[in-house]
Formats: C-alpha cells, sequence, structure tokens
C-alpha cells in the first residue's frame, strides 16, 4: 500500500504539472488585451477539462463494475448510437439541413437519445441478467456490433459529399463548440460527477465482488442501475459535446492502475480525473501551439489507446 504522504505529493506533482498547462494553453501567445480571444481559450479549456475527467471517471466506473479492465463504455454502443443520429439526419434531411441544425437542438437530441438507448437496452437487461454481469456484457457487445453495422451500412448508401460531412462527426473536435451548449454539458456533467464521487466508497466494495456487496446490505441491483445510468449520462453528454473518444478512458485508466494498482477508489478516481484532464490540455496545448494543428489529438490518442488495448489483451492472454 502507498503512504498517504505520497499519494498527496503525487496529486500535487500531477495538479501542478496540470496547472502548468493550463496556464500556457490559456496564455500562449496572447496579452492581456486579447480579451476575446482568451475567453475563447478558457471555454475550449473547460470543454477539455470536462470532457477528459468525465470520459476517464465513467471508465474506471465501468471496470469497477464488470471487474475487467478491458472493457469501456464504448460497449454499450454510445459511440455507434451518436454516429448513427447523424447519418440518419443527413440521409434523410441533407448535409445542409444537418450543417444548419441549431447546436443546442442536435446537442439535447443526442444527449437524450444515447441515454435513453441505455436507460432502454441496459435497464432491462441489467434487471433480468443481473446475476450473469458476461452474459450481460455479450448482449451489450452484439447491441454495439449491430448498430455498427446499421452505420456502415447507411453510410454506404450516403452520397462521396455527406460521406465527408459524415466523416467530420466521427472524430472528436474541441475547436468547434458553442458557447450554450458547453455550459449546459459543463452543469450536467458536474451534477454526474459530484454523484459519483459521493458513492466512492460504494466502489471500493463493488471491487470486492457481487457477494460482497449484498452481504454487506448495499441493493445490488438498483445501485448496479444508478453507476451504469451515471456512466451513460457522462459518456453521452461529453460525446454529443465534442464526439466520441473511443479508447481515451481506457487509457488513461490503464496508466493509473498501472503505476498505482493500490489504493482506494476515492484516490484512484481523483488520479484518472486529473490525468484525463492534464492529457487532453496538455495535448491540446502541444498540438495547437507547438505543432500549429499539423496533427489532431483525438486521432493520436485513438491510436495509442487502441495499442494500449491490445497490449491489456494480449497481457491478460498470457494471463
Amino acid at each position: 500500500m502507498l503512504s498517504n504522504r505520497f499519494q498527496k505529493r503525487v496529486l500535487q506533482g500531477l495538479i501542478s504539472v496540470w496547472l502548468l498547462s493550463s496556464f500556457l494553453f490559456i496564455t500562449w501567445g496572447l496579452t492581456p488585451d486579447d480579451h476575446f480571444f482568451l475567453v475563447l481559450r478558457f471555454e475550449k479549456w473547460l470543454a477539455l477539462n470536462a470532457v477528459g475527467v468525465s470520459v476517464a471517471v465513467s471508465t474506471y466506473v465501468f471496470q469497477t463494475l464488470t471487474h475487467s479492465r478491458i472493457l469501456t463504455p464504448s460497449i454499450m454502443g454510445l459511440d455507434a448510437i451518436y454516429l448513427l443520429i447523424s447519418l440518419v439526419i443527413i440521409s434523410v434531411l441533407g448535409t445542409g439541413s444537418y450543417l444548419a441544425m441549431n447546436a443546442i437542438h442536435l446537442f439535447l437530441m443526442n444527449s437524450l437519445v444515447m441515454i435513453g438507448f441505455a436507460l432502454l437496452i441496459f435497464g432491462g437487461l441489467i434487471l433480468r441478467f443481473h446475476r450473469d454481469m458476461n452474459r450481460l456484457l455479450l448482449i451489450g457487445i452484439v447491441i454495439g456490433l449491430l448498430v455498427q453495422a446499421l452505420n456502415e451500412f447507411l453510410g454506404r448508401m450516403i452520397s462521396p459529399e455527406d460521406f465527408v460531412v459524415f466523416q467530420g462527426a466521427a472524430f472528436a473536435r474541441f475547436d468547434q463548440l458553442d458557447r450554450q451548449v458547453l455550459w449546459i454539458a459543463v452543469v450536467v456533467l458536474a451534477v454526474c460527477l459530484g454523484l459519483v464521487w459521493r458513492l466512492h466508497a460504494v466502489l471500493d466494495i463493488f471491487r470486492l465482488g457481487r457477494n460482497h456487496v449484498i452481504n454487506l446490505g448495499i441493493a445490488y441491483v438498483p445501485m448496479t442501475c444508478l453507476f451504469l445510468m451515471l456512466v451513460a449520462a457522462l459518456v453521452s453528454v461529453s460525446t454529443a459535446l465534442v464526439g466520441p473518444i473511443l479508447f481515451f478512458g481506457l487509457l488513461v485508466v490503464a496508466l493509473v492502475q498501472q503505476c498505482f494498482p493500490d489504493g482506494k477508489s476515492g484516490y484512484h478516481l481523483l488520479l484518472v480525473a486529473i490525468v484525463g484532464a492534464l492529457i487532453l490540455v496538455a495535448g491540446q496545448t502541444l498540438f495547437e501551439h507547438v505543432l500549429s494543428m499539423k496533427a489532431t489529438l483525438s486521432v493520436v490518442i485513438e491510436v495509442i489507446g487502441g495499442s494500449v488495448f491490445f497490449m491489456l489483451l494480449l497481457k491478460r492472454g498470457r494471463q
């Protein structure tokens, strides 16, 4: 077990690096007179932190519930649902109508449909298969694959011009944010993160297994449903805000678990939150201010995260 003093020093070090990265991201190349650009950068910084913390925390909670280090909330098919919504709108209304849609209306529609999908599908599955988490996950994988197959089918039916617009929605974007949408998302994410933090002691019990949860007097099914709905809300709102980030949460949680395998859930939640925010803020600072956007942060994250995923699979296979 790590000493409390060492844990505090690690947190203080990570927070210091995050503060430095945040300062550089917001002020790089600007003066106090550039008020307009400072506001724009602050809003982008806020979105980076909100998404980084939310995706990382949701992945940690999901892996705690499933007792697996290779699964992410994307197994619920929420990313595929987000892409399906975009495809349906483009196919039915056309590219012009899709691009002209009100940002708030599109955000609310994406968020509500994804959360409703999670409630409808996985709420019912939990009630029926709460004693068999493996079967529940398998059904979730199959549903996600079906939605992905539908996306591929619709993607082949639209015109090349429409497909280019759809591809733009298939990757996370941090430079096209609506101010009103941002603040709505931040409020929702803050509420969900606050609820997760209040229940972090319950996550310690979930790490012991289902039988221990029941023996300690915790209502297993309702609490599992609550955690999964919080995960669904965090992933849905984050995805609706900036787009899908498939392997980012896996990358962050894998780094934290590899470096700090011991510790309570509260400490791990703080670590994944800080590391998630740090990676996005520092990465965007590098790609935007140093490399002048010659590469895209989301693509690099997906490549590295995918590599980590395969490494975890190979490691699990050897065990």
